[in-house]
């Protein structure tokens, strides 16, 4: 027979003297400590794949340009030319052979649907009470890495076989609307390795 002190017994030890007692053991988990850590790693999960989750959604028939200086993407509004349509964000604004065949550098249905898409960005932007606090902390602390013209920002993303004159009459389109920064997005090219 095992010997303890008084007011004290070894944990377990009704499961370790082998001995079937009426009582059951009752194991206590503290459930909120888990509770509290699986919701952490599911707001940073969340969050992860929300920014760096897919930026642009590249259609099988576009295939892009590759290059080797390339930039990361940040989210905007994304102007697709292939060979058949031109979208704006999936949205499809007109045909390549229309666009093509006219004469005129502006594409209507795509200038006033940027135009509006543009308007609602900023809109959305500096409406969010999130960015006007964190505009005041950041310019408080001397911080200010947000750029102020995010909502500005056009992708264009056209496939490597279009001609250069219809690209040049969407940049026409796109700077009329009102856009700022424009970018081009391409392939990026592996990167050689030296073995000598």
């Amino acid at each position: 027979m095992a010997i303890f002190r008084p007011g004290e017994r070894h944990r377990y030890h009704n499961i370790l003297s082998k001995k079937k007692g009426k009582r059951d053991v009752t194991a206590l988990l503290s459930l909120t400590a888990m509770v509290d850590m699986f919701t952490v790693l599911v707001i940073f999960l969340l969050q992860n794949y929300n920014a760096t989750g897919e930026i642009l959604y590249i259609p099988k028939d576009v295939v892009l340009p590759k290059a080797t200086s390339v930039r990361e993407l940040k989210p905007a509004h994304v102007i697709t030319i292939s060979s058949n349509e031109i979208l704006l964000d999936r949205d499809v604004v007109a045909t390549f052979d229309d666009v093509k065949g006219t004469e005129e550098w502006l594409i209507p249905k795509l200038k006033d649907t940027l135009a509006e898409a543009l308007v609602k960005s900023r809109t959305e932007q500096e409406g969010k009470l999130q960015n006007k606090i964190r505009d005041v902390v950041e310019t408080t602390r001397g911080e200010t890495e947000e750029d102020p013209n995010a909502w500005s920002k056009v992708t264009i993303q056209a496939d490597k076989g279009v001609d250069f004159l219809t690209v040049k009459k969407v940049l026409f389109t796109v700077t009329e609307a009102g856009a700022g920064e424009i970018n081009f997005a391409v392939t990026k090219l592996p990167q050689e390795t030296n073995s000598n």
